[in-house]
Formats: C-alpha cells, structure tokens, sequence
C-alpha cells in the first residue's frame, strides 16, 4: 500500500505532462492586456497555434489548446484574433466536437473555471448559428459546389457534460470590454453565455459567415 501511495503522486504527474495546460487566470489577462495581445500577431498565426503541453511531448495544435485561447481572446476583447480563432476552431477542425472538449478540472480558480464553461456555450452557439445557416463544421471559407455542400450531414455542437456541472460564481463578476466599460446587467448587450455563471460582460462578436 506504501509503495502505491509514493506512487500516486509521479503517476499523476506523468499524466498532467500528456495535458494541455490551464491559460492565464481572468485577472492576469485583464491586468497584463497588452502584454498579452502582443504574443499573438494576426498575421503569425501558424507560431502560436501549438500545443504548449512540454516538447518533445507534442508541439502539435490541440482542440484544448485553441479552446483556452478563445478564453484568453474573449476575455481580453479582442475581437480578431477571437473571430479568426472561431473560424479556425469550426471550419479547419470540424473533428474537435465541443461536446468532446476535456474537463480542465480547475479546481484552483472557480473564476477561470467558469469563464471556461461559458466559453463552451459561445462555441455551440457560434457554430450552431452556422450550421442552421446550412454551413456545417468544415464548410471552407469559399464553396465552391453548393450542391455537395447540401448533402453534408448538420451536426449540432453540445456542451460538455462536464460544463453543465461547473457551478456559477457566488457573486456577479463584472468584466470590463477593451474599451474598460462595465456592461449593466439587464442591458440588451449582456453576454448571455457568460452571465449563465455569474460574470457580467459585454456580447462579443462570435459570429461569423
């Protein structure tokens, strides 16, 4: 039984490696904005959509790995990287299922936990909006045969089972846009995903065609 115990903790260890790892709390991408958004050029793309799980174990993008950024994007207002992020995500990965995305289990920080749940209502209600659209995940950014696009079967996204477990904050959560303006809770613009948990903040452009 000894031997067990002293091996429970290595065990775990070993499996946090084959993990992506948490993002950046909500108050440090708040506080470090601009610090932040400068990891992140537009047009580099390709250097930063990478797994940040330790090499040699996997440098390769992962579905966790691009859903902690549209967190990150989502928080900090920026509204590019967030829409090009979405895109990316429904249209070039139609096999990462929102449904299928790994419990980050963040026991430490029930604030980012829950910001982490909300994002996986903005993912379905970003993709579903195409998928009624007759844009399935997959569509490329241009069709060009219609009629195939068609016979595509419409898939809607869930949430992960584990997103409906994470409680709401106990108290409302106020976060500031980019512009550092506070929505009002019953303001039409109040992002409905988020206020779902108890964090008020403005409605972000998820929408994309």
């Amino acid at each position: 039984m000894s031997l067990i115990t002293n091996l429970c903790p290595s065990f775990r260890f070993l499996t946090s490696l084959l993990e992506e790892p948490l993002p950046l709390s909500v108050d440090t991408l708040l506080n470090q904005r601009e610090q932040i958004r400068r990891r992140y050029p537009i047009r580099q793309a390709g250097r930063w959509r990478v797994s940040r799980r330790l090499y040699p174990l996997s440098t390769r993008d992962s579905a966790s790995a691009c859903f902690y950024r549209i967190y990150q994007f989502l928080i900090m207002d920026l509204n590019f990287p967030l829409r090009n992020e979405l895109e990316y995500f429904c249209t070039f990965h139609p096999e990462w299922a929102v449904a299928d995305l790994p419990d980050p289990q963040d026991k430490e920080d029930p604030v980012r936990y829950a910001a982490l749940a909300a994002v996986t209502h903005v993912l379905c209600e970003a993709f579903n909006r195409r998928i009624e659209l007759g844009l399935p995940r997959g569509t490329p950014p241009i069709v060009l045969d219609w009629d195939e696009l068609a016979t595509r079967p419409r898939v809607p996204e869930r949430v992960p089972a584990w997103a409906e477990r994470v409680p709401p904050l106990k108290e409302v959560l106020p976060i500031p846009d980019g512009e550092g303006r506070y929505v009002q809770d019953g303001d039409e613009d109040v992002f409905e995903p988020f206020r779902k948990y108890n964090i008020l903040m403005r409605q972000a452009h998820i929408h994309f065609i």
